[in-house]
């Protein structure tokens, strides 16, 4: 704990060092015990801060947690503030990724690739060259793959344009675009990695073990490619069998994790764990993952959730704590407080595992990728077998959970694979629950891509005039429109209906979505 905190105190520090200096570096060593550079390592630990952001944001930005309930995550259980769906229309974490996580990024991979500077101490510290180089370009893919998913035509090609080349005012460039330069960025780092060496412990991530950022490198380029299956899937198939040989997550040991502290608190922790007196948006599961883990006989559930938290103790006899259904979710999109705390009385928690203040979080597991490649093998893309890697993807995320009983749940004639059509609905609907609390924007995409879950919006949603669930996150008017307004005019035209709303499909958005609306028996507790 005291190590990570003192490298975030360090990280800062940095920033502000680089921040300051702009394009100035001078001496390094005018006083050895008060360097004047930024530290890559320090910048390295800072930029990945912002990894939360897409699981469920930070402790201190907005409350809107998007991430987890458009996949039918979570459900609000005191507030009724975003089920109908009358959020804001805006996505406000770009200025803050792009300012803080992709510029420290982009310095890493400057200052390594600047023959004056790659051996000073500032930089040589964290690692070789070659691996830092690699590791920013894999960890800024990431971030801009996640933006681009959220909100659609993106700067990439002319980001960080300005002090070299005059350029205040970059394009935006289109999704399709943005696919391809990603694909192309992380196949020049994965070449560049070197596993007979290792990063620093600034390296929060993965500890400096370089073998691991190559097979997040390799799923990132199949999460990508994998999305290209109705509007290019010719090309979609050539990128993922690349990085499919290349190979990407194996197990959960793999799996892409963030760590929080004390000095950058647990979302959930701040939210809804009873060890924080403030706790006061108390967030909990959703009705749909829940009775879809019901059904299913899934034990992953009680690992996911809890009958006790911070609604108090149950009552035994009425909620046994080994049943399934003692577990019961809140249905996201009700009309007002009053039917929202109605379901009081009968709502399960998020399990305590992922409410401490330094919890580990999951971000994107192991299973989640073995599932992408299951998918993959289904449609043909490679040369596998879609069964083998659907079980192995569910066994990825058992052991990721500590979840017992996978051989009798792999036996459930719901959950054997069945092949044909439904094989892939079966697929998509185990990579839902087995990305649960992790990256919901990936979820989110599955959602809008494959329209698997089948999820109804709430009566709350219709009377706001909402029908769906949103497709896409608009533009932050305070920094991608004020800013540069006349690239985000073009960037518009990317979009299917050329204006900046919920409404717009992505690029790779092609299919409608089944629409409903839950019943009145659906939104009815069923102990009151």
């Amino acid at each position: 704990m005291k190590t990570l905190k003192s490298i975030f105190v360090s990280a800062m520090a940095a920033l502000v060092l680089l921040t300051a200096s702009c394009n100035d570096f001078g001496d390094i060593n005018k006083d050895p015990n008060k360097p004047s550079e930024a530290f890559t390592g320090y910048l390295f630990t800072y930029a990945c801060r912002y990894i939360p952001y897409f699981t469920l944001g930070s402790a201190t930005n907005g409350y809107d947690p998007f991430q987890q309930e458009w996949p039918g995550y979570i459900s609000e259980s005191k507030n009724n503030q975003y089920g109908p769906l009358a959020t804001t229309a805006q996505y406000s974490g770009t200025g803050t990724i792009y300012l803080y996580a992709l510029k420290n990024l982009n310095k890493i991979i400057e200052m390594n690739e600047d023959p004056e500077q790659k051996d000073l101490i500032n930089v040589a510290s964290f690692g070789s060259a070659n691996n830092q180089i690699a590791v920013a370009k894999t960890l800024s893919a990431y971030f801009y793959m996640s933006l681009t998913d959220i909100i659609g035509p993106i700067v990439l090609s002319e980001a960080f344009k300005g002090a070299t080349e005059d350029n205040w005012f970059p394009k935006y460039d289109t999704q399709k675009d943005v696919y391809t330069q990603l694909d192309e960025i992380l196949k020049s780092a994965y070449n560049m990695f070197d596993t007979s060496s290792s990063l620093s412990s600034n390296d929060v991530v993965y500890g400096g073990d370089i073998s691991k950022w190559k097979k997040l490198n390799a799923s990132i380029r199949m999460m990508l490619a994998i999305k290209l299956s109705d509007v290019d899937p010719s090309t979609g198939k050539s990128r993922f069998a690349a990085a499919y040989a290349d190979g990407g997550m194996t197990s959960a040991a793999d799996d892409f994790t963030y760590t929080y502290d004390d000095l950058y608190w647990n979302r959930l922790y701040y939210w809804v764990s009873p060890d924080y007196s403030g706790a006061g948006f108390n967030a909990v599961p959703n009705m749909f993952i829940v009775n879809q883990m019901k059904e299913l006989k899934d034990n992953r559930m009680f690992k996911y959730f809890d009958i006790e938290g911070y609604k108090g103790a149950r009552d035994p006899q009425l909620f046994p704590r080994d049943s399934y259904n003692s577990f019961y979710g809140i249905p996201f999109g009700l009309r007002n407080n009053n039917e929202v705390a109605a379901w009081n009385n009968c709502c399960c928690c998020i399990n305590k595992s992922l409410l401490a203040m330094d919890a580990t979080v999951p971000v994107i597991p192991a299973a989640r990728v073995l599932l992408v490649e299951a998918e993959a093998a289904w449609r043909g893309w490679i040369s596998a077998n879609p069964q083998t890697l659907y079980e192995a993807g569910i066994r990825a995320s058992f052991e990721q959970w500590g979840a017992t009983g996978v051989d009798t749940y792999l036996a459930n004639e719901d959950v054997a694979y069945a092949g044909g059509n439904m094989g892939l609905e079966q697929i998509a609907i185990q990579r839902w629950i087995a990305t649960y609390m992790a990256d919901g924007v990936e979820a989110w995409s599955d959602w809008r891509r494959l329209d698997v879950p089948y999820m109804p919006v709430g009566p709350g949603a219709i009377d706001s005039g909402n029908d769906h669930y949103p497709y896409r996150l608009g533009y932050y008017t305070d920094t991608d429109v004020a800013y540069n307004y006349d690239n985000y005019v073009v960037a518009l035209k990317d979009l299917s209906n050329g204006q900046d709303d919920v409404n717009n499909r992505l690029w790779w958005d092609v299919k409608d979505n089944r629409k409903g609306v839950l019943t009145d028996d659906q939104c009815t507790p069923p102990i009151q």
